[in-house]
């Protein structure tokens, strides 16, 4: 071979799209390889994964795949609907490879959202191996109006050439979904005990689901003892709990230091709410005290005393500089009833209690919109809330790797009482939400007594960050100017 440095593959996505609809987009998706050298060079699809589809796609025709060429064919009805794939690449050639550039033309239909995860400048793909990427098509669910021009083109060029131990440094201002599924090996999480903690079921790292979701989108969590999940924000530190379905990012708080603990990784203690003696103090808001109906119980029009020490704490250190980094994803506050009526003193069960109890299940998805807080930006929810910030739900430490045992080795375990948003149980005398007490388990505490408070916030879907790996000592930064 006379020249070792050369290109030796290219693949090309190109989506075309057009009107169905109520501005709706019938896109074709092609994806391409080429070879120009002599040797035994094959890099081929090998299999084509749809992961998650709104109730708003139709698939036209089935996706196919020849070699290195890779075709979709669907149709996106309204704003909010998106497809998502996973595509196996296979290197069955003699060359090692490595990609030295992906470079895409931005359509300049804004409604059109298309992006490729999983893959980044300078990744390898060694001879014999294999590697997966996915693609998602989604068309905007913040767009209000027809855009003009539904006309357009979008390609990417994958540029592969020989890998000859060469740096091929990937891209300096990633954006943190990218980064997180470039750092990590995302695995489907259908074979999780939930009744068990990550420790005892020997569960870590970065998963999937579309299950249990909202719209039956993906979602990428993390669990067990995970040790690159570190965001720097806003002066603090937090943790990753998941990539929401909106592909926003969810994050915990940690502290002013990475690895915080007790009740440094706490803005302080707090009541959930002052009184417990009715189930409307069940709710991170709440509605008439003594009423005779659920609706009225459970109504948004007072604030709890933890949600009044979340937004005083936004005020002071996110409203002022950091407000446009992040998104109204909303926060589950489920109080759908598991048991009883859930009104005045009855006694009464909650969803979450269920879920943990009963069914060995935890869920992405909230099951009463009433209970999902937004603020009145949002277009989903209740839009009860003044800001974007909450806290985290027992299902998401469920699924992060705490059950009703013990469990000091997962990322969340922080040697201290915390509160959860959910709802637990009303025994007739108190109202008690669930909460992560010292060892790391889920349990349940009457609202009136302290509890640590960790904010929870999302950042936007698009969020850069200017370096770092996710590990405590080299934390994802975010770009903040």
């Amino acid at each position: 071979m006379k020249q070792k440095n050369i290109v030796i593959g290219i693949m090309c996505i190109v989506v075309c799209i057009m009107v169905i609809g109520f501005a709706a987009f019938s896109t074709t998706l092609n994806i391409s390889g080429t070879s120009s050298i002599e040797s035994n060079w094959s890099v081929v699809f090998m299999n084509i994964q749809e992961l998650s589809k709104t109730s708003g796609v139709t698939i036209n025709n089935a996706p196919s795949a020849s070699g290195t060429t890779a075709t979709f064919d669907i149709s996106l009805e309204s704003p909010g609907d998106s497809i998502e794939y996973q595509i196996t690449v296979a290197n069955q050639g003699t060359l090692d490879a490595i990609i030295e550039d992906i470079e895409t033309t931005e359509t300049e239909n804004s409604a059109l959202l298309f992006e490729v995860s999983g893959i980044n400048k300078g990744d390898k793909l060694a001879k014999s191996t294999q590697t997966t990427f996915n693609i998602k098509i989604s068309y905007d669910s913040s767009v209000t109006s027809q855009p003009e021009e539904l006309n357009k083109t979008l390609t990417i060029n994958i540029t592969y050439v020989q890998d000859v131990g060469q740096a091929i440094e990937p891209d300096l201002e990633p954006t943190l979904v990218n980064a997180i599924l470039r750092d990590n090996e995302e695995q489907a999480d259908t074979g999780i005990d939930f009744s068990k903690t990550s420790e005892e079921d020997g569960t870590k790292g970065l998963y999937y689901t579309s299950t249990n979701t909202e719209d039956n989108k993906t979602t990428y969590y993390f669990r067990g003892a995970v040790e690159n999940n570190y965001v720097s924000f806003a002066g603090f530190y937090w943790r990753i709990i998941r990539i929401n379905e909106d592909s926003s990012i969810r994050l915990i708080y940690q502290g002013t230091t990475p690895n915080a603990t007790n009740d440094a990784a706490t803005i302080g203690e707090s009541a959930f709410n002052s009184n417990s003696d009715d189930n409307a103090y069940i709710g991170y808001m709440y509605g008439e005290v003594g009423s005779s109906s659920y609706s009225a119980t459970h109504a948004n029009t007072n604030d709890s005393t933890i949600k009044g020490v979340l937004d005083s704490w936004y005020e002071n250190n996110l409203l002022t500089n950091y407000s446009s980094y992040l998104a109204d994803a909303g926060f589950c506050g489920d109080r759908s009833l598991s048991s009883g009526t859930g009104i005045g003193t009855n006694e009464t069960s909650y969803g979450a209690y269920n879920r943990l109890v009963n069914e060995y299940q935890p869920q992405f998805a909230c099951p009463q919109n009433n209970d999902l807080y937004t603020t009145n930006s949002s277009t989903k929810g209740n839009k009860a809330l003044e800001y974007p910030i909450g806290l985290i739900t027992l299902d998401e430490v469920m699924y992060a790797g705490g059950y009703a045992n013990i469990n000091e080795s997962y990322y969340l375990y922080t040697g201290y009482d915390y509160w959860t948003m959910s709802p637990w149980y009303f025994d007739g005398s108190n109202a008690s939400g669930c909460y992560v007490p010292l060892g790391g388990a889920l349990f349940l505490n009457a609202v009136h007594f302290d509890g640590g408070a960790r904010p929870v916030i999302n950042l936007k879907s698009g969020i850069e960050i200017t370096g770092g790996d996710g590990t405590s000592s080299n934390p994802y930064i975010i770009k903040t100017n």
